[in-house]
C-alpha cells in the first residue's frame, strides 16, 4: 500500500498535464499542411439553390445584356466561394447550361448557370 506522500506525488504528477511533453513539442510540415486544408474547409461557402422566379428573372436579364451588348455584374460560385465579375454576355448553351462570357481583357470563360447568384446590368 502506498504511503500518503506518495499518493500526493503522484497526483502533483497527474496535475502537470501536457508538461512532460513540452520540451519535445515540435510540428512536422505534413501537420502544417493538414491545420490550412483544415481551416480552408471551415471557411468553405455552401452554392444556394435559386427558386424558379429567381432564375426566370436572372435570365430575363442574361437574354437581355445578349440581345443589346450590356456589360454586366455577374456573381457566381466556383471552388466553394463567391466571386464577382464585370463582363460582356457572348452566347448561351441551353444545351449546356452555361454562359459565355467575354472579360475585360478580351478572355472568354464560361459560367455554369446552376452557380449563378446574381446578374445585373451595368
Amino acid at each position: 500500500m502506498p504511503s500518503f506522500e506518495e499518493i500526493e506525488e503522484y497526483k502533483t504528477y497527474l496535475r502537470r498535464g501536457n508538461l512532460t511533453w513540452e520540451g519535445s513539442r515540435m510540428m512536422l510540415p505534413e501537420h502544417k499542411e493538414r491545420i490550412r486544408i483544415s481551416n480552408e474547409r471551415d471557411h468553405r461557402k455552401e452554392k444556394h439553390e435559386l427558386d424558379p422566379d429567381e432564375l426566370e428573372q436572372i435570365g430575363l436579364v442574361v437574354m437581355d445584356a445578349l440581345n443589346h451588348t450590356h456589360s454586366v455584374a455577374i456573381n457566381y460560385w466556383l471552388d466553394w466561394d463567391y466571386h464577382d465579375v464585370i463582363c460582356y454576355i457572348v452566347s448561351v448553351a441551353k444545351d449546356q447550361k452555361q454562359i459565355k462570357v467575354e472579360l475585360g481583357n478580351g478572355e472568354c470563360d464560361y459560367i455554369q448557370v446552376d452557380c449563378l447568384r446574381s446578374v445585373a446590368i451595368l
